[in-house]
């Protein structure tokens, strides 16, 4: 299987969660069964991803470059090249972008997530953000 970088694939998640997922090789995108899945995200500068949790799946974060922090539970860490965090299944964890570039971060889940659920799932996080604003 091949993947590459293509905008026209690209989930573009707004704000107040804005950031960019390019799903590579997910169930829904490999040409074969897969058990793990793989995604890129892209944080502007000033961005985060809300805090969350997956119930049945570990999170591996790996960044590639940028600069932010990555929270699980209740510890905060330096995320910069380099560097990796994952979350277990259940474990609230997230990530922002306090530099001045676009924090990219390689993500692996186990049991593989599908793009039509990286989509839902941020879309769902926006409304939720909207709706508690309106409140």
């Amino acid at each position: 299987m091949y993947f590459t970088y293509d905008l026209a694939r690209g989930i573009n998640v707004e704000k107040p969660y804005q950031r960019m997922m390019m799903p590579y090789m997910m169930p829904d995108t490999a040409s074969c069964p897969v058990n793990f899945s793989v995604h890129l995200t892209e944080w502007d500068p000033g961005s985060q991803v809300d805090e969350h949790l997956h119930e049945a799946a570990i999170e591996a974060m790996f960044c590639i470059s940028g600069h932010g922090t990555a929270s699980i539970g209740d510890q905060v860490y330096e995320f910069s090249e380099n560097s990796m965090i994952a979350a277990a299944p259940g474990e609230l964890h997230c990530i922002k972008n306090t530099g001045n570039e676009v924090l990219r971060c390689l993500c692996v889940f186990s049991p593989p997530m599908t793009a039509s659920g990286l989509r839902q799932r941020a879309k769902q996080a926006a409304q939720t953000s909207e709706a508690q604003e309106n409140d």
